[in-house]
Parts: structure tokens; C-alpha cells; sequence
């Protein structure tokens, strides 16, 4: 049992309560649908993607580490072979 409280500044929370000793709380229970559904079970997935295991492989995968120097090095060229376009050249 709990109430919602405000304190001096207007932020909420909750002010939990301790229940009475003759208190009995209500069965909450789904009814007049005709199933009968077996227990909710987690299973585990053998295969499940972990994203802090570097090597799995997962989603987003790189494949390795990247050479910066050489993408700096491509980038050049194709800013060259851009200006190059635009005045004329072959």
C-alpha cells in the first residue's frame, strides 16, 4: 500500500505504507475467456547476441580494425580526382 507525495520542490514519489495485520489483498484473475493458457517460462536462446562480447560477431560486425591512414589517404585522392573533374582534367 502506497500514497503519492509531493515534496517542496513538486517532485512526486511514492510513501509506501505498511498494511494492516487483517489486511487481505484481492486475487486479480482473467475472466470469461474460456482458455486456459500453460505457465509463462523464460528458455534460454543458445545463440543470444551479447553486445559487450567483442568477438561474437553479432549485428555491426566490422570485421577488424580499420587503417585510418589509408581512409585519410583515399579521402585525398578522391577530393583530387574531384577538383580535377571540376576543372577539366582527365
Amino acid at each position: 500500500m502506497g500514497r503519492i507525495v509531493h515534496d517542496d520542490r513538486g517532485s512526486a514519489s511514492v510513501e509506501w505504507q505498511d498494511a494492516p495485520d487483517d489486511y487481505e489483498r484481492p486475487v486479480l484473475k482473467i475472466e470469461g475467456t474460456g482458455v486456459s493458457a500453460p505457465p509463462l517460462s523464460i528458455k534460454e536462446e543458445p545463440n543470444k547476441f551479447n553486445p559487450y562480447d567483442r568477438g561474437s560477431g553479432g549485428p555491426g560486425a566490422g570485421g577488424g580494425k580499420r587503417d585510418l591512414k589509408k581512409l585519410s589517404e583515399w579521402i585525398k585522392l578522391m577530393r583530387e580526382m574531384e577538383e580535377r573533374k571540376k576543372k577539366g582534367d582527365e
